[in-house]
């Protein structure tokens, strides 16, 4: 009972602070500092609630369900570890906890799963991208700040969580068992139609390049000329380690941009002429996220692919860890990834050029993103050119 009115108050206090912040923005707050302003309100509201509320409230409690509030108001990923957590949650990072690879964010109150890393236990397991997380090992997650729910994640290698999930709007939740373990992405791989080539990139890591140009001699050696490249479920992974994999298929030039507040743009680029010259079609979902995110946008918007599926999850950031004075950390976007053409990815995704409808819960007999990849890769014979 008392964790679910403490709950219940960092919310009401989040939601308080929230609201005066955009108050500022209106009439009544003209000939004073927004800032000066907002402090005032939330402090009006804080003495008003410890005060008022039908219950005796804590302080500490009301402040670090505000700090929390504050954080997700940013972005999905951002987060704030309190002070008095810091210790336990650097202890479990120090000592290498094992994780079952979920990647997840938090919508509505509930921790959703953008989508299992590859090659994971999570994955393995069937958990899939948009589950919503009821609870873990029992513990109730929804409300929950991000940082309890990733250290209620991982433990010890070898050790088992159970997730509580609800799928697909369905009332009735799965209970999933999933171990903690030490797991490495799947290398690139094909499939060989008669005329096209289906290249899958899990993720992308130091050795993607040389793993995907191995597939593409593939692909000339057996005379194939049309390449599909899957990055439906893409997460994780470096985005400087993207910018190799897209030299194979751009001539010189960039393939995306860092913008950010505190330091200069930085951009990244090709420096080589194309391996590639074939026509090429990308496939994205709603788990491509990061690198995937950044490659498509930079082969799309250099007329190097055309895109299909569902828009990405805009996970295409730059995070920072910065530490409070009063010993807490907020775990924060302090970059994000612009393409070719300007598109802000991070925080927006990528909107394919065709948009494929894909119904939670749907059958899997039909893949119908690769249908409609292959209907547009083989319309045309004449492969796009490259800027």
């Amino acid at each position: 009972m008392k964790s679910n009115r403490s709950r219940v108050l960092f919310v009401v206090v989040s939601l308080c602070a929230l609201a005066s912040l955009r108050a500022v923005t209106g009439p009544e707050g003209s000939g004073r500092d927004p800032a000066t302003r907002a402090l005032s309100i939330f402090s009006e509201v804080f003495s008003l609630t410890r005060t008022n509320y039908v219950e005796p409230t804590e302080s500490k409690a009301l402040l670090e369900g505000a700090y929390d509030g504050m954080s997700d108001a940013l972005d999905p990923f951002s987060y704030y570890v309190p002070a008095a957590s810091m210790a336990a949650y650097k202890a479990q990072l120090a000592a290498g906890a094992a994780s079952p690879g979920v990647v997840f964010a938090r919508r509505g109150g509930y921790p959703y799963v953008v989508a299992p890393l590859p090659g994971s236990p999570a994955e393995k397991a069937g958990v899939k991208g948009g589950d919503l997380i009821d609870s873990i090992d029992g513990q109730p997650m929804r409300n929950a700040p991000m940082w309890k729910i990733k250290a209620a994640l991982d433990g010890p290698e070898g050790s088992s969580v159970e997730l509580a999930v609800f799928r697909g709007g369905d009332e009735k939740k799965l209970k999933i068992p999933v171990s903690r373990a030490r797991f490495e992405a799947p290398a690139p791989s094909a499939k060989w139609e008669r005329d096209v080539a289906i290249i899958a990139i899990p993720t992308f890591m130091p050795d993607s390049a040389a793993a995907v140009r191995k597939l593409l001699d593939e692909a000339s050696r057996r005379s194939i000329g049309k390449v599909i490249l899957d990055l439906r479920g893409s997460i994780g992974g470096a985005v400087p380690d993207a910018v190799p994999v897209a030299a194979l298929f751009l001539p010189k030039g960039p393939v995306a941009t860092v913008v950010s507040r505190k330091a200069p743009e930085k951009p990244l680029e090709t420096t080589a002429d194309p391996v590639w010259k074939g026509k090429v079609v990308i496939l994205v979902d709603d788990s491509t996220a990061g690198a995937g995110e950044v490659f498509a946008a930079a082969l799309h918007d250099r007329n190097a692919s055309r895109t299909v599926g569902e828009t990405t999850v805009g996970m295409a950031i730059v995070q920072k860890n910065v530490p409070t004075e009063e010993g807490g950390s907020l775990y924060m976007t302090v970059g994000r990834y612009v393409s070719p053409s300007g598109q802000v990815l991070g925080g927006k995704g990528l909107v394919p050029d065709e948009r494929v409808l894909v119904l939670p819960g749907e059958p899997g007999e039909r893949d119908l993103i690769l249908e409609r990849g292959l209907e547009i890769v083989r319309a045309d014979a004449a492969p796009r050119q490259a800027a």
